[in-house]
């Protein structure tokens, strides 16, 4: 058995993104997974390793797909966000466990958008160590979480704002994002926002919709022979530091980071590059805070630094490190679990494939996934072709 395969990223798709699709989640799956096997130019028989982003409960997802496509034994059976799927399909192709990786997430009529969930009529049961117990949930923690920031660090609302009006002007470039057709924000546009929880605006806010997206990865003999230019997987991790949407522990930001700044490290570790040589980079940015924590736990800029990092141009198309090139959760897509829509826009970019929003010669990407909690979830990947 081998255990020094490459395996790269072979194949990518997504489907149409928006709001209330009329679809169902299977069709919306079914598309994705079409697609993305049609881009790398294999057929569903080569598929021996699935990797479901949304799996509750995972093994009969597994299961279910497995009979899909073809009642065959799958040999790798995984999940995760969609940077640490990459990494561990990567690592199983390379140890021989499989040669083949999908992965793939839909989201229709469901997700974490006003008016999806009904409202109870009574105290609700929950399990150990559930979040509802507080009755909170993603923004108002993310608002918390904000606050400290912009009091620990004399941040400003402006300063969050200047996050959406770039990752928007990024959308205008994309005519597949959800909210680029709505054209460019002002930094005026996001503070004037209706406030969902202080002091996050509705513009400082990742939108929610229908959609899904798929990824097919290869081991290096069978890559070399499909239909896109390969992108290889240097290196990835994933780590977890705290429950979901529950705890918040001093001090908020420490200077030796949490699971975003341990799966960063390995990742580039593993990678063998450094933070210099990133040419694109995409980063969950579910709210603009988000984003700023995110450059800072990455170590491309100092703790407190991160409003400097983006006034400073370098996340801008030009920039040192364009990020988030498609427009990312704020203004491209948030269908669920978009994480894997990152991979995907830098899979894109290295390949040369994004029109207007192209960076010029990009030949090592980054892409990080976080959620679950804040920041406590997260995993990191770097990509390269050749």
């Amino acid at each position: 058995m081998s255990t020094t395969r490459r395996a790269a990223v072979v194949g990518v798709y997504t489907t149409e993104q928006g709001k209330r699709l009329g679809r169902t989640k299977v069709s919306l799956e079914l598309e994705a997974i079409k697609g993305a096997l049609a881009d790398a130019g294999l057929a569903h028989t080569d598929v021996d390793g699935l990797s479901p982003l949304l799996a509750e409960p995972w093994s009969k997802t597994h299961m279910y797909w497995a009979e899909q496509l073809g009642e065959r034994p799958i040999t790798y059976i995984g999940t995760g966000q969609g940077e640490g799927a990459v990494a561990k399909a990567a690592a199983a192709i390379s140890a021989g466990t499989c040669n083949v990786a999908l992965a793939w997430v839909a989201n229709a009529g469901g997700g974490n958008a006003p008016g999806s969930k009904a409202v109870p009529t009574a105290a609700p049961r929950l399990p150990d160590f559930h979040w509802e117990i507080q009755g909170a949930y993603m923004t108002p923690l993310y608002a918390l979480w904000a606050q400290r920031y912009m009091h620990e660090f004399g941040a400003s609302s402006e300063d969050l704002a200047q996050v959406a009006v770039i990752h928007r002007d990024h959308a205008v470039l994309n005519p597949d994002s959800v909210m680029g057709r709505k054209g460019p924000v002002t930094i005026e546009d996001v503070v004037n926002s209706r406030m969902v929880a202080d002091p996050l605006h509705l513009l400082d806010c990742s939108i929610e919709n229908d959609g899904g997206y798929a990824l097919v990865l290869a081991a290096e003999d069978i890559a070399k022979d499909c239909r896109k230019t390969p992108v290889w997987v240097l290196g990835g991790a994933e780590a977890t530091a705290t429950d979901v949407y529950q705890t918040f522990n001093n001090p908020w930001f420490p200077e030796e980071g949490k699971s975003v700044r341990r799966c960063t490290d390995m990742a580039f570790d593993i990678a063998g590059v450094s933070r210099s040589e990133i040419d694109v980079a995409n980063l969950y940015d579910c709210f603009t805070i988000t984003m700023l924590r995110n450059l800072e736990e990455m170590g491309f800029c100092k703790i407190g630094e991160g409003a400097e990092y983006v006034r400073e141009g370098h996340t801008r198309l030009g920039g040192s490190m364009p990020c988030n090139t498609d427009g990312g959760l704020l203004s491209n897509s948030h269908n669920g679990n978009p994480s894997g829509m990152n991979v995907i826009e830098v899979v894109r970019q290295l390949r040369g494939e994004c029109g207007e929003r192209q960076v010029a010669d990009a030949r090592i990407g980054l892409a990080l996934g976080q959620g679950g909690s804040v920041h406590g979830l997260a995993s990191t990947v770097v990509l390269a072709h050749d």
